[in-house]
């Protein structure tokens, strides 16, 4: 009772036919998400509830910093997007926030523009999430950015020339100005040497820390 009035916690409404695939056996998905965010998440049912029998919707509570609490929502979300789909994203649009501190913004996605965003296990949108410094979550065909309006705004520029890549070669305007970019120059000669077929030398080095 009373968390409406708590700052500290997010409370996301589960469907009944979600609550076992979020949970997992004996509370495994959650533990991991938990330690993932380091937050605290646990089911909330009121007594009259009790007994009212499986298929019935309940609150999940995510206790933790702001920053932490979206990250876990949003894994949340987009589990239970998976699981019933349209959940979450039904009727949503694009959104763009000029909010400077934290906030989150919304990018839709068409479907070859999602498996290439995503990438296998999610490692492509794992990389844009590192580099960007921002929270990206992939809910159904909706990418989620959570962070500040430099780091939002940093991540949709990822994801832009990303996608703009597979059409062709990608030109970063005022690079001297940015300050989360390095450029350095490869000999003509030595460019396939350094990429590897079709990124495989690139990508490890993507993966790193």
């Amino acid at each position: 009772d009373g968390w409406e009035d708590r700052d500290d916690c997010t409370v996301v409404e589960i469907p009944g036919d979600c609550i076992g695939y979020i949970t997992g056996a004996r509370r495994a998905t959650l533990g991991l998400m938990e330690e993932e965010w380091g937050v605290l998440m646990f089911f909330m049912s009121k007594a009259e509830d009790k007994g009212r029998g499986r298929g019935v919707a309940e609150k999940l509570i995510i206790l933790g910093p702001q920053r932490a609490r979206r990250g876990a929502e949003l894994k949340v979300m987009s589990g239970v997007e998976t699981k019933n789909p349209g959940i979450f994203t039904k009727s949503v649009r694009d959104k763009v926030s000029d909010v400077k501190g934290f906030d989150t913004d919304r990018m839709l996605f068409k479907d070859d523009e999602l498996s290439y965003a995503l990438g296998k296990e999610g490692t492509t949108r794992k990389k844009l999430e590192h580099a960007a410094g921002a929270i990206l979550q992939y809910v159904g065909h909706v990418a989620f950015i959570a962070g500040t309006l430099k780091e939002r705004k940093r991540c949709k520029e990822y994801i832009t020339w990303l996608l703009n890549q597979r059409r062709g070669s990608v030109t970063i305007r005022e690079l001297s100005s940015r300050d989360d970019a390095t450029e350095m120059h490869v000999p003509e000669n030595c460019k396939g040497w350094v990429t590897g077929n079709r990124g495989s030398e690139l990508a490890p080095l993507d993966q790193e820390k």
